[in-house]
């Protein structure tokens, strides 16, 4: 089974418990206006422009797609993955992300990692979206554990039943995304409601297992009390969730939207006291613990 992956990256400590391998995988059904992984929201390999090297030559204007401008300019829309570009360009300004790895190979890339893990780390399958590749993800998963390694998996939850439960079994903790409350402002800003994410939070709740809400706050999106007020409900009507984790807005995001020719996001990064406010409002609310 072969997957498309956009990065493994070894010793994160910002995607569960302990030291992790991080697996992220192309490809996600939703658009966030703030998204901090533009990369990985296509789910093909993909050309990355970096423009503080780029010395607007014209070699790349062998792009096949037609994705390369006169000017050096960048029509990630158009990249095809093909690498041309990449070939050619005598400044080393493009790079592609992503590659197409099976199981195995991603396994044997993961296993030298395994003696950092110890009790409490191991492999977070995260993105993009990965259940956009459930078959793949349930055969690295399997892989893993057959290997003595733990996996977490982080999703957005916007993905068909089928594509979930076959992996209850394999998965120790489901780092669950809760991005917007209200539907209609869930479309607005990530091109899907939420209704089918509810209900897929509810079935894995229903079904027992390990949860982890995270909740991203961006301003002028979902810093709002009908927000904070609707994640405490959330977190009262499902009481098995162990924890919420409130994940503030940065902009890291910006210069993967420049390597992709996009504008800029267009928010702010908020305040160090902002942040500290969004915490203690939202702990006051919640039932579980809220975890900056």
């Amino acid at each position: 089974m072969n997957g498309i992956i956009g990065d493994i990256i070894s010793m994160s400590v910002n995607d569960g418990p302990g030291i992790r391998t991080s697996v992220y995988l192309k490809g996600c059904p939703l658009r966030c206006a703030w998204c901090h992984n533009p990369e990985m929201q296509r789910g093909h390999p993909q050309a990355m422009v970096l423009p503080s090297r780029c010395t607007h030559c014209g070699a790349c204007r062998v792009c096949p797609s037609g994705a390369r401008g006169e000017a050096g300019e960048y029509d990630s829309s158009r990249c095809a993955g093909c690498g041309l570009c990449v070939s050619v360009c005598p400044a080393e300004a493009c790079r592609i992300s992503g590659a197409i790895m099976s199981a195995g190979e991603a396994l044997r890339r993961i296993l030298p990692d395994k003696p950092f893990f110890r009790q409490r780390g191991g492999v977070t399958i995260s993105g993009g979206e990965p259940l956009l590749q459930a078959d793949f993800v349930l055969e690295l998963a399997s892989l893993l554990r057959e290997n003595g390694i733990g996996v977490m998996l982080e999703t957005c939850g916007y993905a068909p039943w089928t594509a979930i439960g076959p992996l209850l079994p394999l998965i120790d903790c489901f780092l669950y995304d809760w991005k917007i409350t209200d539907p209609e402002a869930h479309l607005r800003w990530t091109g899907k409601d939420n209704r089918l994410i509810r209900e897929n939070l509810y079935m894995l709740h229903s079904r027992g297992a390990s949860i982890v809400l995270r909740c991203p706050v961006i301003p002028g999106v979902n810093d709002t009390p009908s927000h904070f007020e609707g994640i405490a409900a959330l977190l009262r009507e499902l009481p098995g969730i162990r924890r919420a984790d409130l994940l503030p807005y940065h902009a890291l995001g910006n210069d993967k939207r420049m390597q992709l020719g996009l504008k800029k996001d267009g928010f702010q990064q908020p305040a160090e006291e902002t942040v500290r406010q969004w915490h203690r409002r939202l702990s006051a609310l919640c039932p579980v613990p809220v975890f900056l």
